[in-house]
C-alpha cells in the first residue's frame, strides 16, 4: 500500500526550510567582529587609523590617513522595538561604519563609544585608541539555528526514506 504524500504541505515545508537556510547563511556571512586602532606617532601629531572587519568571508581594512578622521557621531538604526545605535568614524569625504548589520548598541554604549573616539582626536596627548565591536551574538546564534535545523531534518527525511525503502525492499 503506498502513502500518499500531500504536495502543498511539503512544498510549503521545503520552501520554509530554504527560507531558514537562507536566512540563517545570510546573517553569518555579514556578522562581522569590528576593530579600530588609531595611533599618534609623536605628541601633537595627526591621527592616523584602520578599521578591521574579521568575518567568515575573510577580512577586510579600511586604512584612514593622517588627518582625514574628524570624530565620531552615533546614528539610530531601525524603528521601534528593534532599533539599535551605531558608531561611524566621520572623515572629510565618507562615514565610516564601527558596527555591521547584525551588531546593534544601546543608544548610552553608542555615545560612550563616540565619545571615546572623538576625545582621542581631539585630545592631541593620547597617543593610541583601540576599540573592538563584536556581531550581536544572540542573533548570531540564532542564524546557526536557523542554518542548522533545515540540514538536519533534510538528513532526518533522507534517512527516514531510507529506512523505509530498505524496509519494503526486505519484504
Amino acid at each position: 500500500m503506498s502513502q500518499k504524500i500531500d504536495i502543498p504541505e511539503s512544498l510549503s515545508t521545503t520552501f520554509s526550510g530554504i527560507f531558514f537556510f537562507g536566512v540563517g547563511l545570510y546573517v553569518l556571512f555579514t556578522s562581522e567582529l569590528t576593530t579600530l586602532k588609531c595611533k599618534r606617532l609623536q605628541l601633537n601629531q595627526r591621527v592616523t587609523c584602520e578599521v578591521t572587519y574579521y568575518g567568515l568571508l575573510g577580512k577586510r581594512t579600511i586604512p584612514i590617513p593622517a588627518g582625514v578622521l574628524q570624530g565620531a557621531e552615533t546614528h539610530r538604526k531601525g524603528t521601534g522595538r528593534h532599533k539599535g545605535y551605531k558608531v561611524v568614524l566621520l572623515t572629510e569625504i565618507d562615514e565610516i561604519p564601527i558596527h555591521g548589520l547584525s551588531s546593534t548598541s544601546s543608544e548610552i554604549v553608542a555615545s560612550k563609544k563616540a565619545e571615546q573616539i572623538n576625545n582621542f582626536v581631539n585630545n592631541p596627548e593620547q597617543m593610541s585608541l583601540e576599540m573592538l565591536q563584536h556581531p550581536n551574538w544572540l542573533l548570531v546564534f540564532v542564524a546557526i539555528i536557523f542554518f542548522i535545523m533545515p540540514v538536519l531534518l533534510l538528513l532526518l527525511v533522507l534517512l527516514i526514506s531510507m529506512i523505509n525503502f530498505l524496509s519494503r525492499s526486505s519484504r
